[in-house]
């Protein structure tokens, strides 16, 4: 493939080349008529000369140009140049997670919040239909804020015929290859979720799994050799890290996790189980735990978690006064900048980290870095932001202020907690299935799982059936949830309807039940929506 720097390929001047591998260069370059940077991916020449490859190439990237989704790489444009076919992208300065890994093994909390990234955007993209094949490192890009941006939806599969990318006639990068993909017929997302898991292994050790002087005997040991012991190469990393990747790795595509989501969310809890374990030496500031808030499309508030009613100096029994309030007066700040910033979450799905002062239950200034990200239905519609705030300074509690219930519960109560919550999901998917059809079910089951997923929470939805795969007891999950399920609800069948599901629920549930969840603030979510 000849150089292109100094050349114009239609409205963008090539600028630099960034990358060359063997299925394509890519080239910086400028849109002259936006003034952007982009990047440009070109394929050789040599893959127009296959029948219809260029009739498979435009179909397949429009397909994966519209995977809109704000951890996937934009696509801008596509064309042919001088019979070279090439793909307009986003340009992302800050290389690729496989330059992260290079500087070595990446710390457990910062892996986790790449794979929670990395899955969203996998479980997006296997919705729609679209299998990424050759998911691994190399594909993930990084930008200033080390958000990644997963890229090459699609390309295994355009190049379908040119048996380059292993040189074996089999397609796929050998070390990231579930043991499916070295035998004929269909894939499905199992092996999306097989390459994060091996990505999981190299990100918390530095080096991949399975080596081999041959990318033939590379495949072979996927297919053979027993999944290595993560633990003899980081004796720091929690027991439970190995059944991690035990599952997400495992030969047959039926046993592992049944979504990158689902990966993402074992993965949280096996590192945040055992986090003071992994960390015992590391000081511990007084108070920076990052503040959840939701919203709905109106920018009320529909839940704020215990460390946002501490970053607030709120009492715990304030949660409730706070539900159903402009975001704005909780925050203390102006009425714009909160409507300003929902507005850009609905358009873009999410928006980075931004500073801003908000106003704690005192008056008192308190600087925090804000970003959210959106909930959206199954056709993208935006329903609803979830709100992080993160303190850019400790913030010190001082208890004669004010005083807040951070409770525990017990074996018994953490059951009548997850009783309460399941019934009372099934019950509002119900009556939107019945009111609205099957769609409107399959939405709050996306809702439920996408908003557990973002959080590490260990629900999922599914056809109305709820799953909670670990123990927990964190009310604060099953509060936020729950008022996900309750605002989406009222916002499709009115706030009659959806209250008199729950209360046909109270009378079908035992008095010990309702007392439990009575205690836990769960109750109060009934009448403030």
């Amino acid at each position: 493939m000849s150089d292109l720097v100094g050349h114009t390929l239609g409205q963008y001047q090539v600028t630099g080349q960034i990358g060359k591998g063997g299925m394509s260069t890519v080239y910086q370059a400028t849109q002259t008529s936006m003034k952007r940077t982009v990047a440009i991916k070109v394929l050789p020449r040599t893959l127009t000369h296959e029948d219809k490859f260029l009739e498979r190439f435009y179909r397949e990237v429009e397909i994966v140009s519209s995977l809109q989704h704000p951890h996937i790489l934009p696509v801008y444009d596509f064309g042919e140049y001088d019979g070279m076919p090439y793909i307009v992208m986003a340009y992302m300065s800050s290389g690729t997670l496989s330059d992260l890994i290079a500087q070595g093994a990446i710390a457990p909390d910062k892996a986790l919040h790449l794979v929670k990234q990395m899955a969203d955007a996998l479980d997006f993209a296997h919705r729609k239909g679209v299998i990424h094949r050759d998911f691994k490192p190399g594909n993930v890009l990084l930008d200033e804020q080390s958000n990644t941006y997963l890229t090459d939806f699609g390309l295994a599969k355009i190049s379908e015929s040119s048996e380059q990318l292993t040189g074996t006639g089999i397609l796929g990068t050998p070390f990231y290859m579930a043991p499916e993909q070295a035998e004929p017929g269909a894939l499905t997302p199992a092996a999306d979720v097989y390459a994060l898991g091996i990505t999981v292994f190299q990100m918390l050790t530095g080096q991949v799994p399975f080596e081999a002087a041959t990318p033939l005997g590379v495949l072979m040991a996927h297919m053979t050799q027993p999944i290595p012991n993560i633990r003899r190469l980081k004796p720091e990393l929690p027991d439970d890290i190995q059944d991690v990747v035990d599952r997400s790795m495992s030969k047959s595509p039926q046993t592992r996790y049944p979504s990158a989501g689902a990966l993402a969310t074992a993965l949280g809890y096996a590192l945040t189980e055992n986090h003071d374990a992994l960390y015992t030496n590391a000081p511990k500031p007084t108070e920076t735990t990052q503040a959840l808030l939701m919203t709905n499309t109106l920018g009320q508030v529909i839940f704020v978690d215990q460390p946002c009613l501490r970053l607030l100096k709120r009492h715990h029994n304030e949660a409730r006064a706070i539900i159903g309030k402009p975001v704005h007066e909780v925050l203390g700040v102006e009425r714009q900048t909160t409507d300003q910033f929902i507005q850009q979450v609905g358009k873009r799905g999410r928006v980075g980290e931004e500073r801003i002062d908000i106003k704690d239950a005192f008056g008192t200034t308190v600087s925090v870095m804000w970003s959210a990200t959106a909930t959206q239905d199954d056709k993208n519609a935006f329903v609803g932001a979830d709100i992080t705030l993160k303190p850019i300074q400790d913030v010190v509690v001082n208890t004669n202020d004010f005083q807040t219930v951070d409770k525990r519960v017990d074996t018994t109560d953490e059951s009548f907690m997850q009783t309460y919550f399941s019934k009372q999901m099934q019950a509002l998917r119900d009556s939107m299935v019945q009111l609205g059809g099957k769609r409107l079910g399959t939405n709050l089951d996306k809702i439920i799982n996408d908003t557990a997923q973002r959080n590490v929470w260990p629900v999922t939805m599914f056809d109305g059936r709820i799953n909670i795969e670990v123990q927990s007891n964190n009310p604060d999950v099953y509060r936020a949830l729950l008022a996900k399920g309750i605002a989406y609800a009222v916002g499709l069948v009115g706030k009659k309807m959806v209250v008199k599901s729950m209360q046909a629920v109270d009378k079908q549930l035992d008095a010990s039940i309702l007392k439990a969840v009575d205690q836990l603030k769960i109750y109060e979510l009934f009448d403030v929506l």
